[in-house]
């Protein structure tokens, strides 16, 4: 081979070999170009996901409005008393445009008038509307609608609420408690409760059709709710039982054994969701007469007043009274129910205790003196909160020692002049009779529980008091079961069942001026427990025409309903 060739055969040797230097120059780069893209990759996707993500999201995602949820108000088998009623929203953004037919669908939808639409629109403010007409066909039609789009909200009341009284409401432009346990427990019910609302958005901050709203709720395993001692079935017999007749008054529904207030009813009722309509009512229907208003108790009072007899020894069953049919208390007359029939002549005191004789009870408290039963009015709780979860709760009056110790005592001896109770209270003490002289005190929350039911915090600080003799109890029980079987109350008899109670008529200064208002109060044994029923009806009159056919009624359908 000759030299001229040997040298091309170099020099092609030396571009392939610099050619393939090149190549894998280029490879390599393009291999490391790939390495860096996709190591970058794997960073964004999966070590920065998280915060590019929420980057992301900002960008796209507009805050609307923030929600302060709040707790659900359970009774004691964990049904809610507050509504979990879901409602639809058809949300309008300001600059919607709006063409005749969106106007018409709208109405449809909403049962809003047009010509209200469109002057809500015209403010220029973003408005809600509620969808009472649900159609599927026109809502996508709506929803093709830039700053159109549907909501949903948690309606936290009823119409006709149960137990308002004791659940309350709320202010709705601050969302906090005003009254009822929302007011007592208002920071355990809006705890950790934020949720915020938003929607994805143009650059225009327009809500792209089709996405609607979306909800971001905050962690719910730091949500607390709270759980009464309230028996829903309960409670709605006994609302049910003054609703059908239209009475104005209270009715309080005890658990005997633990002092857990099953049923706690005032009249009038109230529209949760409409305070506004009855701010200027004066029907006090957002007053709880179960707590809030104390009332001349009437002859109810006369369980007390004999428990302080028998606890001094001043008289026994037997004990004969002459009863003339009236009393003069200085120069006013104080006549017993027996005054047209001129009196009851002689009884004994069981006999006074079961015929509601006015005359007997004056004459005794006087040999008592006025000293002594007050001290006892005082052991039964008389003038003091009974301590349940509700801030409007009143004490009621317990009159003084100086005002007994004139003609006062003859009035405090049958529930009148300055003494005051409330619907709980009278509960209370009658169960002190029912647990032969014990008083167990009462209750109305058990405790605070998360979503899943997990207690976090039980309310159980009562503690048994003892405040008669059982002798002393089992006397007045025997006397109870007498104004029924023979006296004022036979119209709270249950058929197979032993009842036992005690009638009051009180007199009173109501809205018309002077009235009287019923009582009853007793406790019969139930199925799985023993209760106490007390009842007060407004301005009707007699207690033994008026309120026991309540209680006989509430008991009937407590029985059958197994409790």
């Amino acid at each position: 081979m000759d030299k001229s060739k040997k040298e091309d055969l170099r020099k092609t040797k030396k571009q392939e070999n610099l050619k393939k230097k090149r190549l894998l120059t280029v490879f390599s780069i393009i291999a490391i170009v790939l390495f860096m893209l996709t190591s970058r990759l794997l960073y964004i996707q999966i070590i920065k996901r998280e915060e590019y993500s929420k980057k992301a999201f900002k960008q796209w995602f507009c805050i609307m409005e923030t929600i302060v949820d709040r707790g659900i108000i359970y009774d004691r088998n964990g049904k809610s008393l507050t509504s979990n009623v879901k409602e639809k929203f058809l949300v309008l953004e300001p600059g919607f445009k709006l063409y005749d037919k969106d106007t018409e669908n709208i109405s449809k939808l909403t049962g809003t008038k047009r010509e209200d639409i469109i002057n809500m629109l015209s403010r220029g403010k973003k408005i809600e509307l509620l969808i009472n007409n649900y159609n599927e066909k026109l809502i996508i039609e709506m929803l093709r609608n830039k700053g159109v789009a549907i909501i949903e909200r948690t309606k936290r009341y009823t119409d006709n609420g149960i137990a308002s009284h004791v659940i309350g409401y709320i202010n709705k432009s601050t969302n906090n408690g005003v009254s009822g346990l929302e007011k007592y427990f208002n920071k355990e019910l809006v705890e950790n409760r934020e949720k915020r609302v938003g929607a994805i958005t143009d650059a225009q901050n327009r809500i792209i059709p089709g996405f609607g709203y979306i909800l971001i709720e905050s962690d719910e395993d730091t949500n607390k709710n709270i759980i009464t001692t309230l028996d829903r079935e309960i409670q709605q017999i006994c609302e049910e039982e003054l609703d059908e007749k239209n009475y104005t008054g209270s009715v309080v529904v005890l658990d005997s054994r633990s002092g857990d207030i099953l049923a706690m009813v005032s009249r009038p009722n109230f529209r949760q969701d409409d305070i506004s309509s009855h701010l200027e009512s004066d029907e006090k229907e957002l007053y709880n007469k179960a707590v809030q208003i104390s009332f001349p108790p009437g002859s109810v009072f006369k369980i007390i007043v004999a428990a302080a007899l028998l606890e001094n020894n001043t008289i026994d069953l037997n004990d004969k009274l002459i009863c003339q049919g009236y009393e003069m208390l200085g120069v006013n007359m104080i006549k017993c129910n027996s005054y047209n029939r001129g009196g009851h002549g002689e009884l004994s005191f069981e006999e006074a205790f079961a015929l509601s004789c006015n005359s007997a009870f004056i004459k005794a408290a006087q040999m008592l003196g006025g000293e002594k039963l007050i001290e006892m009015a005082d052991r039964f709780g008389i003038g003091r909160k009974t301590g349940i979860k509700l801030e409007e709760e009143t004490g009621g009056i317990l009159p003084s020692i100086d005002y007994v110790k004139g003609p006062g005592i003859g009035n405090v001896a049958i529930g009148q002049g300055t003494i005051e109770v409330t619907p709980l209270q009278v509960a209370r003490f009658t169960n002190v009779i029912a647990n032969d002289g014990i008083d167990v005190g009462v209750r109305l929350v058990k405790g605070i529980v998360k979503n899943n039911g997990e207690l976090l915090k039980e309310y159980n600080d009562k503690e048994n008091n003892r405040v008669i003799s059982s002798d002393t109890a089992s006397k007045i029980k025997k006397m109870m079961r007498a104004v029924i079987e023979e006296g004022t109350g036979k119209r709270a008899q249950i058929q197979g069942v032993e009842s036992y109670g005690k009638t009051g008529s009180a007199e009173a200064v109501g809205k018309y001026g002077e009235t009287v208002h019923a009582w009853f109060t007793g406790f019969f044994l139930g199925k799985k427990s023993e209760y106490v029923v007390t009842v007060i009806v407004e301005d009707k009159g007699s207690g033994g025409r008026i309120a026991t056919p309540i209680f006989s009624n509430i008991a009937k359908k407590m029985l059958e309903k197994g409790n």
